[in-house]
């Protein structure tokens, strides 16, 4: 019974939020972006409340969405510095979970559910579309196109010439005006 009403939390969590994402996946990847984006959200969040959560998705479809990074989220998340022969230099991704030598396989089975309900709501089911005017189910941007984020207990030199948009739980997200 507990774990359908944090279900039912998520999901009511994700349609509440009513606006503009516009990603949407092709058919014949749509699977790996949901795997993708559910570690992601897992990996980065999964102590967060919902809200933070979702936060952590939007800042990855935001970045999607910008032409200053990849256009999937798999090949948003997989961003890192490399050395020559292609091998990712260890602590030195977009994403520190990624490149941090810990295992990517999740451990707790609940917040890997939880994760993967979350992605799924983000990105809709294949056959499900955004209208732009008028739809049933859209979910807000309630970062305003932040695509930065860090920890509150950490100050990176990146965001000096951003513009803080929100602090959600242990994170503070970024937009960058500048270069959009």
């Amino acid at each position: 019974m507990k774990k359908f009403l944090i279900l039912c939390l998520v999901l009511v969590s994700c349609t509440a939020f009513s606006s503009r994402i516009t990603y949407e996946p092709k058919l014949y990847d749509y699977q790996d972006e949901v795997k993708c984006l559910a570690q992601n959200i897992y990996f980065e969040a999964r102590d967060q409340l919902t809200k933070g959560q979702i936060a952590v998705a939007l800042v990855t479809i935001n970045r999607v969405e910008s032409r200053r990074f990849p256009n999937t989220i798999c090949k948003v998340i997989h961003q890192a510095s490399r050395y020559s022969n292609g091998k990712i230099k260890r602590d030195k991704c977009h994403f520190s979970w990624y490149c941090d030598g810990k295992s990517d396989r999740p451990r707790d089975r609940l917040a890997w559910k939880i994760s993967m309900l979350i992605s799924r709501a983000m990105l809709l089911r294949p056959g499900v579309h955004i209208k732009r005017h008028g739809e049933t189910w859209q979910i807000e941007d309630f970062l305003h196109g932040a695509t930065h984020y860090h920890r509150v207990d950490i100050n990176p030199y990146w965001n000096r010439k951003m513009i803080k948009v929100a602090t959600i739980g242990d994170h503070v997200f970024w937009k960058d005006y500048l270069n959009d």
